[in-house]
């Protein structure tokens, strides 16, 4: 969604995309495929529910690269609810059309109110009384807490602002890391996110302090080092996302078998098998280093992903995030697929044909709704 005028920029739109197909396998065994020898091959891929980490310390970062102080902090809410919520609240309403309205299986109570008021964040599951929109907790999350973090630079000096918001980020982290938290739904994504926005946070003020003295000397030649740098940490990332989960036992003893890798939640795996994925803070660590490096754009791969074909599949991200699980709820009440003669037959093409039909939804979605809706906020804040 971001229009950039650096051109550093471009680079970071791609790894947003490849993160949102992280986030995509980790909920494809909701269609119970996982458990099946056919489809073995889905069960590394679950390890992607940690690019949500990720994509809220992109969405730190951007959040505050350019904000207004001078804003009202209303006006700043109504802001981000405008960008955020009408496309929820229309695609629920799809949602609701593509079940036959069925009020009993998914209440207006859960989905209509909360996606109003950017409530939903404690019922994000696949069960009786599931939300439409199973990934709309992310969406509350980050609204909740860029307002938050939005007042406390509104109301502090900017280094005390600054103290203040680092302080936040790494004592949620701790609790994060160690489930140090009450155990009430909706705390433990606001764990996440005041932890790894705060981050993106801080490293939008490292990289604007780092601009103001390498800048205008930066040298435009790849540099061989961060090349190297960049070719290690993207492909552990990838591995690690897309590759990371095996569902045998770890080395801590934790057993989680393929039937029942959809349970997943807060703790991963990486045992021998997977000897090149890493997760946690290692993980975590490993992605902001890359992302530090894409800002910086020596390397190959930052170079060569910094192009406008990055802008244009990043402009699909947010579509395809909220618009894959209903295709996988669409499959899940409409198709058996693990008795599905043709889906056991051809496990790979089933799940490419997946993979495309939340694509074609995400771009219908993203020119016929997401857009116009971008475009009325605009008139509506021109004519003010």
């Amino acid at each position: 969604m971001h229009k950039y005028s650096q051109r550093s920029f471009k680079n970071i739109e791609f790894l947003r995309f490849l993160l949102i197909f992280a986030v995509v396998g980790v909920h494809i065994p909701y269609l119970n495929l996982n458990s099946l020898p056919e489809f073995s091959f889905l069960v590394p891929w679950t390890a992607g529910w940690q690019a949500v980490e990720m994509f809220f310390v992109i969405s730190g970062f951007f959040l505050f690269y350019k904000y207004d102080t001078h804003m009202q902090v209303l006006k700043f809410a109504i802001k981000k609810w405008l960008r955020l919520s009408p496309f929820i609240i229309v695609l629920t309403i799809l949602g609701y059309a593509m079940t036959g309205f069925d009020v009993m299986q998914y209440p207006l109570s859960v989905n209509i109110y909360n996606a109003l008021l950017l409530l939903d964040w404690n019922t994000h599951h696949f069960g009786p009384d599931a939300t439409i929109l199973y990934v709309a907790w992310f969406v509350n999350v980050l609204f909740f807490v860029s307002v938050v973090y939005f007042c406390i630079l509104k109301v502090l000096p900017h280094a005390y602002a600054t103290l203040v918001i680092g302080i936040i980020a790494f004592v949620n982290f701790f609790m994060y890391q160690r489930q140090v938290y009450i155990i009430v739904p909706f705390i433990y994504p606001l764990v996440r996110a005041f932890a790894f926005i705060g981050f993106g946070y801080l490293i939008c003020e490292l990289w604007k302090a780092y601009q103001t003295t390498h800048e205008k000397g930066a040298s435009q030649s790849i540099s061989i080092i961060h090349s190297l740098l960049e070719m290690i940490l993207f492909t552990t990332i990838i591995i690690s996302l897309y590759a990371g989960s095996t569902g045998i036992p770890s080395p801590h003893g934790l057993t989680v078998p393929p039937e029942q890798i959809a349970s997943l939640t807060a703790v991963t795996w990486f045992p021998d098998l997977t000897r090149l994925a890493i997760g946690g803070p290692s993980l975590q660590i490993a992605f902001i280093t890359l992302f530090w490096l894409f800002l910086c754009n020596k390397g190959v791969i930052s170079r060569l992903l910094n192009h406008q074909i990055s802008i244009v599949l990043g402009s699909y991200s947010y579509a395809v995030f909220l618009v894959h699980t209903l295709i996988i709820r669409f499959l899940k009440d409409n198709f058996d697929l693990p008795h599905l003669p043709l889906a056991l037959e051809h496990p790979y093409l089933t799940i490419v044909l997946i993979l495309s039909a939340i694509f074609l939804l995400a771009v219908i979605t993203h020119h016929c709704i997401e857009i116009p809706l971008a475009n009325l906020e605009k008139r509506l804040k021109d004519n003010k």
